[in-house]
């Protein structure tokens, strides 16, 4: 019941956003060796920027990246331009070479702008567009016993229905082979043997170079089979069928000998080790994982930080290659290494803008319900004061923040992995940092964070897109949710950072929202760090109760304040109820500052509890006029 309603809560300050900039981005990965066993990678970059009606603009270009040369170019165009004058596109779905010859090779896709047509261009040749109404070649085969024999196929919509073509002399010419099933596979070892699908998803095999086709798979779903792969033992076939389902045949595809092997809720991609019979690797997510038995069993072989979109298996060599969004990696047994990055965009980076001057002013409303309800106003103040080196050698903000358990942090951005780190001085952490926030996180993705200050992990996972609309602003927003003994949602806007924090306890619940901030030099919002309390007694700048330390704390924590007049004063703790539960000062003092120590377990100690319970305390300071309250956190 709590997960619903902290889900439910977290819907009241979020939005569904359609994002509609992305900064570029890898989106593919696939390879092939040359006649001289050089490895050459072929990967896309992805990006987006829409207004829409306005313009829409999307590119996802292929590079060619030669690892003999380290050669890096722009190998086929792919793209959509729409503005309210003109629109032109290329798509670019498939494409193959010829004797594994970079320079000779064949593509297809569909071009065009209002109208756009399928093409299939060769290497030598361009414009070669195929007389059939509005659609696309999505798939392309060179024979690898005759150069001039190429296959393709795709939703080639006329009458009658042409979507499996073929050529004999190399991609000049074409001929239908068949116009009811869209031609999917050529197998590398036969040319007469081929695999097409009907607009079911059903899949057919032909024994006999296309003359007549079998039905071997019944699918029922259009567009199924993304992907073919043949072993070297000539016998077994793998195949993804909507993206996220691995299946394997282990006599040539014969009539329902396929089985599913893996499946997965997400996208999936295979790459076989060509000099190796049965060995197969499938990435899922963050993970690669390693089958030797054609697909039977895997087991994990290497995780990354980042979703993965491609990987290629160069045979006859230890290496796999991978890609996720920023970087292309080159793996071993041994080793991960990154060959090649893009730059995280800024407006990624500036979910979290650190710099010094920036500001943020939260509201902080608890409720406490029955038997004694009540309710505690407080301001927090989060500030970039200034930056340091620290001991690890690297460059932190020091930064006071009142969200969290301890304020005084050392905080830095990476640019590298879109990580936000927190320097602690802990032998057991990494180079004494960890990780409170992860800027790249997409929607599922659960990550080990030490966001509440202290040395507990905590798994945080992102799972919604929302809009921040305040002050004139429409930003884009990540909603998180953490797993600890009382489970936060908070939030991360664009160009604003943290802008709510919501969590609940057994009796309760916590809401901080963000009502003004500096950033950049620019006022957002109230900014004013007056409190209700605050308002009554304009001393308050003189006043002070410090936030508890350690915090959470077992089994002892200590409490400082200051005051600034003689007078009487008292420090007690209350539980989530309200109730009273411990003095810690009842008398007169002078002014001056104060510790004094909550030993709730300890029979001897300040303020000690019988049977005291993990959970949430409030602590209250009252001086004269001034009166203030804070939590604490204590785990047993």
């Amino acid at each position: 019941m709590k997960k619903w309603v902290v889900l439910i809560i977290a819907c009241l300050f979020t939005n569904i956003l359609s994002q509609t900039n992305i900064s570029p981005q890898f989106s593919e990965l696939k390879g092939m060796e040359d006649q001289l066993g050089n490895t050459h990678l072929f990967y896309r970059i992805y990006s987006l920027n829409e207004n829409f009606p306005i313009y829409f603009y999307t590119y996802n270009d292929v590079y060619h990246l030669d690892l003999n040369s380290f050669s890096d170019s722009l190998f086929l165009r792919d793209y959509i331009e729409s503005n309210p004058v003109m629109f032109n596109s290329i798509q670019v779905k498939d494409y193959g070479f010829w004797n594994n010859q970079t320079d000779k090779f064949i593509y297809c896709g569909v071009i065009g702008g209002q109208d756009p047509v399928p093409f299939i261009n060769r290497f030598d040749m361009e414009n070669n567009l195929l007389n059939y109404f509005c659609c696309e070649v999505n798939q392309i085969d060179i024979s690898s016993f005759d150069d001039s024999l190429i296959y393709a196929g795709g939703y080639l919509y006329n009458v009658p229905q042409s979507n499996s073509i073929r050529s004999h002399d190399g991609g000049f010419t074409w001929e239908t082979v068949n116009d009811t099933l869209v031609f999917l596979s050529l197998n590398p070892f036969d040319d007469n043997l081929m695999f097409c699908e009907n607009l079911n998803g059903d899949i057919y095999r032909s024994l006999d170079a296309a003359n007549s086709f079998h039905l071997v798979d019944v699918m029922n779903e259009s567009g199924s089979s993304d992907s073919f792969l043949y072993d070297n033992n000539q016998l077994h076939m793998y195949r993804i069928y909507t993206d996220r389902t691995f299946r394997v045949s282990p006599n040539k595809g014969e009539a329902f000998s396929w089985q599913t092997k893996y499946s997965s809720d997400s996208k999936i991609f295979i790459s076989n080790d060509e000099s190796v019979s049965g060995t197969i690797y499938l990435a899922d997510k963050k993970n690669i994982f390693v089958s030797t038995d054609y697909g039977n069993n895997f087991s994990l072989y290497k995780t990354f930080d980042r979703k993965i979109v491609g990987i290629y298996k160069k045979p006859n060599s230890n290496k796999l290659y991978a890609a996720t969004k920023y970087k292309i990696y080159e793996i071993t047994p041994d080793t991960i290494q990154i060959i090649k990055s893009l730059p995280i965009p800024d407006e990624v980076l500036n979910f979290y803008p650190l710099v010094v001057g920036n500001k943020w002013i939260y509201n902080e409303v608890t409720y406490v319900q029955e038997p004694n309800p009540n309710v505690y106003f407080r301001i927090l103040v989060k500030e970039v004061l200034g930056d340091t080196i620290a001991p690890n050698g690297k460059q932190y903000y020091k930064v006071n923040d009142e969200t969290i358990w301890e304020s005084s942090i050392l905080e830095r951005v990476d640019s590298t992995d879109g990580m936000v780190y927190r320097y602690y001085e802990d032998p057991s952490l990494p180079e004494s940092e960890y990780v409170a926030y992860d800027l790249l996180a997409e929607v599922g993705d659960t990550i080990s964070s030490y966001r509440m200050g202290f040395n507990t992990v905590m798994f945080t996972t992102m799972y919604a897109q929302g809009i921040f609309e305040k002050w004139g602003m429409t930003k884009p927003k990540k909603v998180f949710e953490e797993y600890t003994l009382h489970p936060p949602v908070f939030s991360l806007t664009q160009d604003v950072g943290l802008d709510s924090i919501y969590f609940y306890f057994d009796f309760g619940n916590t809401t901080i929202s963000l009502k003004g901030c500096v950033i950049n030099g620019v006022v957002y919002g109230d900014t004013t760090t007056v409190g209700v309390d605050d308002e009554k007694n304009p001393i308050a700048t003189s006043f002070r109760l410090e936030q508890n330390y350690p915090n959470p704390f077992n089994p002892t924590t200590n409490i400082g304040f200051r005051i600034a007049d003689f007078g009487f004063v008292t420090l007690k703790v209350y539980d989530v109820l309200g109730n009273e539960i411990a003095t810690l000062v009842n008398e007169e003092k002078p002014a001056g500052e104060y510790e004094v120590e909550f030993s709730p377990a300890s029979p001897k100690g300040a303020g000690s509890i019988k049977n005291p319970a993990s959970g949430i305390y409030f602590y209250q300071l009252r001086a004269g006029d001034f009166i203030q309250t804070k939590k604490m956190l204590m785990i047993k």
